[in-house]
């Protein structure tokens, strides 16, 4: 159970990262200056968009997963590290800065909402083999992903919150990476 709610934690913790960088101008965030109500809609777009991407990769996974179960660790291992992986390619862009972004119209939200669903997505289509909270693990990311978002703008920006959501990127890539390998080994 303590594991699962790791690998949604981990799973949803780029959320906080794009909250950190909607705003930002020239190192300076008008995030605080922004009402609540925006940033409420802002978290709860990115948060939906987590859950609907998990959730459209379970339902897809459901419809064909069920034809390669015998190799389904191999499949959680292998896709939990691609997981893993990218998380780790973007760790060494937060740190540098390069993932900063602007938010100028609706359509570039719903773009970064989707963008940020792939990972989400990607573990959805394993949810037939890898049952976090069963039906249940779409609101739970959800959720996740606005308790994130939400404590990330709330958080002045600065050089010392991009390296600190560089290391927690980096560590997080490590608990999905733990997860593939634990699953690996009690399957």
């Amino acid at each position: 159970m303590l594991l699962n709610i790791l690998f949604i934690l981990a799973l949803t913790f780029p959320v906080a990262v794009a909250s950190t960088a909607f705003t930002v101008d020239n190192l300076q965030s008008t995030t605080n200056n922004l009402q609540l109500s925006k940033k409420l809609m802002f978290a709860l777009i990115l948060a939906l968009g987590q859950g609907a991407m998990y959730l459209f990769g379970s339902l897809l996974g459901g419809s064909f997963m069920h034809i390669v179960a015998k190799f389904s660790k191999w499949i959680v291992f292998v896709l939990c590290f691609y997981i893993a992986f990218r998380m780790l390619m973007e760790t060494i862009k937060i740190k540098k800065g390069a993932n900063l972004f602007f938010i100028e119209k609706k359509k570039h939200l719903l773009l970064l909402s989707i963008a940020l669903g792939v990972n989400a997505f990607i573990a959805g289509l394993i949810a037939e083999f890898l049952t976090l909270f069963q039906n249940l693990t779409p609101y739970i990311i959800m959720a996740a992903a606005f308790v994130w978002s939400m404590i990330s703008m709330l958080i002045p920006f600065s050089k010392m919150k991009l390296t600190l959501n560089s290391l927690l990127n980096l560590i997080f890539s490590a608990v999905i990476a733990v997860v593939a390998m634990l699953f690996m080994i009690n399957n």
